[in-house]
């Protein structure tokens, strides 16, 4: 199993054990990080550390490994899509649904995932 793998394996793990959530989400933020260190232009790796991010709230940190999965020419749904997660907390809401809208109009890796978002939510 790989690291992408192994990390939405805990992620998954995370959100249906959620007394678990930080050991889980922790870990899979070290795998994903340990990825990026061996693999820095990787966008798959880049998605997924930036959905964790996401899923950690560290919305900054997101956006800056997000847009630089676009920059290594990512055109993964799942990349846009997260990014505009970021940017609803750290822009405007007319950046992130200009992303939201981008997004749409892509695939989704099957090696990659989405963050949690929720519209209704803070």
């Amino acid at each position: 199993m790989n690291e992408l793998s192994k990390a939405r394996q805990l992620v998954d793990q995370a959100w249906q054990r959620l007394e678990h959530w930080e050991r889980n989400i922790a870990a899979a933020q070290a795998l994903l990080e340990d990825a990026r260190a061996s693999r820095p232009h990787d966008p798959q790796v880049l998605t997924c550390l930036g959905a964790v991010l996401c899923d950690r709230a560290l919305y900054h940190e997101a956006e800056a490994v997000l847009r630089d999965a676009l920059a290594q020419g990512s055109l993964d749904r799942h990349t846009t899509l997260n990014l505009a997660v970021a940017v609803f907390h750290t822009g405007t809401r007319r950046q992130a649904l200009a992303l939201f809208g981008a997004a749409a109009k892509l695939q989704p890796s099957a090696s990659t995932w989405a963050a949690y978002f929720d519209p209704h939510g803070t």
